[in-house]
């Protein structure tokens, strides 16, 4: 397989077999990432992905009906390359009928509706789209090359076409004292862009990302974990669309689940339980020690 040693994937996409079809982001400069570090965005050549789609079928059974397409995001090619993986990959496994994968809200804006139609009859679906904020302040700052309209304008479009998508929250990302800020500004996005899901994850600075020289200068001063957990739980509390949360990574200093807005309480009462009980210290000694941050 021609597959990168490391290849992030959501919770739900874990079980499905992955076929690597691009390498590195095609935009390649939030202040806040370095999944991708090290690689010019590129198209796997072909003659590699059918290899790999070979290698898959000869483990495949009646079961195998996803394929999970690794990539920073693999669904900026033109539905033409898209297609023709498509066809290679059923042709070779027939049951096949799913396509998943990480995303930017941009590359879908460069699609038409028929398009995007197109990828839904194909089984493109549960795309995981890395939101992170609806703040637009926040998204320019971080260079996410994105704005809240994006995230409303292109969810309401995959709608309409059928695709089914997650949003990443990054909690933490706004700083200290911007968290409730933050909160505010992407409950309103989010619930306007409804996503089916809604990952959040806590921001962990790392000290090859550009955000430390943020850090240095003061640009960007980093959040407290009470503060964090404050701000998920006032996201939560302001989201008005129907959708899922997971909030079980292990950057959570709190974690649950539950729908929005049948489980919308109690989660809401869950974190109000656990929040006066968050001791800074030692969370914040839990994450340097899991994420090597550089607080």
């Amino acid at each position: 397989m021609h597959t990168d040693q490391l290849v992030h994937r959501p919770p739900y996409d874990m079980s499905c077999p992955v076929l690597q079809v691009t390498r590195g982001c095609s935009h390649g400069k939030c202040r806040f990432c370095d999944i991708q570090e090290g690689k010019q965005f590129s198209l796997v050549p072909m003659e590699e992905i059918l290899e790999d789609i070979e290698e898959i079928s000869r483990s495949a059974t009646q079961l195998t009906k996803r394929i999970y397409l690794a990539g920073g995001n693999p669904f900026v090619l033109p539905n033409k390359q898209l297609i023709e993986i498509f066809d290679a990959i059923e042709a070779r496994i027939p049951t096949v009928n799913s396509y998943g994968g990480f995303a930017r809200i941009t590359d879908f804006a460069t699609k038409t509706d028929a398009e995007l139609a197109e990828l839904a009859a194909r089984g493109v679906t549960d795309v995981t789209i890395g939101a992170e904020s609806g703040w637009d302040e926040l998204l320019e700052f971080m260079e996410k090359g994105q704005t809240g309209q994006d995230l409303i304008e292109q969810g309401r479009r995959l709608h309409v076409a059928g695709i089914r998508f997650t949003f990443f929250y990054l909690a933490g990302l706004a700083g200290a004292g911007k968290g409730q800020q933050n909160a505010l500004e992407s409950a309103r996005v989010f619930s306007e862009a409804a996503p089916d899901r809604i990952l959040i994850v806590t921001l962990t600075p790392a000290k090859n990302w550009p955000l430390a020289e943020d850090i240095a200068s003061g640009a960007w001063v980093p959040y407290g974990e009470l503060e964090a957990a404050e701000e998920i739980r006032t996201f939560i509390a302001n989201l008005t669309c129907h959708t899922n949360i997971i909030a079980s990574h292990d950057s959570d200093v709190i974690r649950f689940d539950g729908g929005i807005p049948q489980n919308q309480q109690g989660m809401i009462e869950l974190m109000d339980n656990y929040i006066p009980k968050i001791n800074e210290n030692a969370a914040r000694r839990f994450r340097n020690l899991i994420h090597k941050a550089t607080f």
